[in-house]
């Protein structure tokens, strides 16, 4: 049985950026099989959903999450840059594998409430994490962390990981290979990943030039900065996703283009921490760039279209220019530019036939949405979770009106509640 959602307003987020006023989407399995005029797609025994008040987005891409720490939300705000030194937080010791699986789920359901339908992830124990993520329907790229600065790299865990889940995106929830940082991982470490990551065909996520002592941790193994480390070990390329890269010189600015290397931006978790975020304007629409909420410690949401609105205002004021930075581009941000940087915009990341059916659907009836002069602009700077109605990835509906279909959003939150009061 398809599924056809009916006359709805559509940001196709093709390359000519098309926007529908009313149209239909046809989703056969897992991907959607045609567009076409409002009325015009269903059939006999098809399950028609009235989209006739709605705009239509493809799903929402968060490309750097640690979702297994939704459980930290609230446990250390308005702390200063050296609080953050090792990432440790008070009580995080308490935390049990079960604590952590818990936590994941109840993320993953509060990405998908949120419109979310795509995440890059990654922690320790990700062998025990992935299939609770697999379980909640999202999509994932998932990674489990490995560092050599205090012990040899657990390699073991992440072949199992890509043992059991490949590296093809192809699959809904596929791995990566995820060294922490360029301070605590050695030269040789980040070698090892560029070279199992050309063997295994898996992407490389790290954090990168995220805080001064990490910048002067590389610099005195003999590099300048954290570009020429990158370019050193092998993981200048197009196939690392580097988070955050907040220090980076003007030099390293003006040559990042030049290697192609896609940055996973999250500019609440980077105020929070550091006071700072990137010169959005200076690398955007010259390397791929997405959106990520980073973790809840340090960014108590989950609120991809705030990040955007936040990535947006301060990207104008950095470059000292309101003009740069507009609504499509933003748009392309959460979506198709997302998943170039994840190496899966041939998948998902715009509504277009043969595509993956990761779509979004807002309620055009709250007053939010209202007037529609442009619903791209009311997309990134009006709309808000709560506007949320249905989302579906691989052509399952996951939340229909606003609801999960896989959970029960008061239990989850109960179950967290009562696990964080006994901790």
């Amino acid at each position: 049985m398809a599924i056809v959602l009916q006359g709805g307003a559509v940001l196709t987020v093709n390359a000519a950026d098309q926007f529908l006023p009313a149209a239909d989407i046809r989703i056969d399995g897992t991907s959607i099989a045609a567009i076409g005029a409002a009325g015009t797609l269903a059939h006999s025994g098809d399950r028609v959903i009235d989209a006739s008040e709605a705009l239509v987005t493809p799903g929402l891409i968060n490309v750097h999450t640690h979702a297994a720490t939704a459980f930290f939300r609230g446990l250390a705000d308005d702390r200063p840059r050296a609080f953050w030194a090792g990432y440790a937080v008070p009580g995080q010791e308490s935390f049990t594998l079960e604590h952590y699986k818990t936590s994941v789920r109840a993320a993953c359901a509060e990405f998908l409430l949120n419109g979310v339908t795509c995440i890059a992830d990654r922690l320790g124990d990700m062998h025990h994490i992935a299939p609770v993520i697999e379980q909640t329907g999202i999509r994932a790229i998932v990674g489990h962390t490995i560092t050599d600065n205090r012990g040899p790299a657990d390699w073991t865990t992440v072949e199992r990981l890509i043992e059991r889940y490949g590296t093809d995106p192809e699959a809904r929830v596929s791995a990566g290979i995820a060294p922490h940082a360029l301070d605590t991982c050695s030269d040789a470490l980040l070698k090892n990943c560029a070279r199992r990551a050309e063997r295994t065909g898996a992407r490389v996520f790290i954090h990168v030039a995220q805080s001064e002592p990490e910048v002067a941790a590389v610099r005195a193994r003999g590099h300048d900065g954290a570009l020429a480390c990158l370019v050193g070990t092998g993981l200048a390329t197009s196939n690392t996703l580097a988070a955050h890269a907040l220090y980076l010189s003007d030099a390293e600015l003006d040559a990042w283009p030049d290697y192609g290397i896609p940055i996973a931006h999250c500019p609440a978790s980077n105020l929070k921490i550091e006071a700072r975020t990137l010169p959005l304007a200076r690398l955007a629409g010259r390397v791929p760039i997405g959106l990520g909420t980073d973790w809840t410690v340090t960014n108590n949401s989950m609120d991809l279209l705030a990040e955007a609105r936040l990535a947006a205002l301060i990207g104008k004021m950095k470059a000292d220019d309101p003009t740069v930075l507009d609504v499509r581009q933003m748009v392309r941000m959460l979506t198709i530019d997302g998943a170039r940087a994840l190496g899966i915009d041939r998948l998902t990341g715009s509504i277009e036939p043969g595509k993956r059916a990761d779509l979004a659907v807002f309620d055009l009836r709250r007053l939010e949405t209202a007037p529609a002069h442009d619903l791209a602009s009311n997309l990134i700077y009006s709309l808000s979770p709560r506007s949320v109605r249905d989302v579906l990835v691989d052509g399952e509906l996951l939340v229909r009106d606003g609801r999960l279909e896989r959970e029960d959003e008061a239990m989850l939150s109960r179950t967290n509640r009562r696990l964080g009061s006994s901790r």
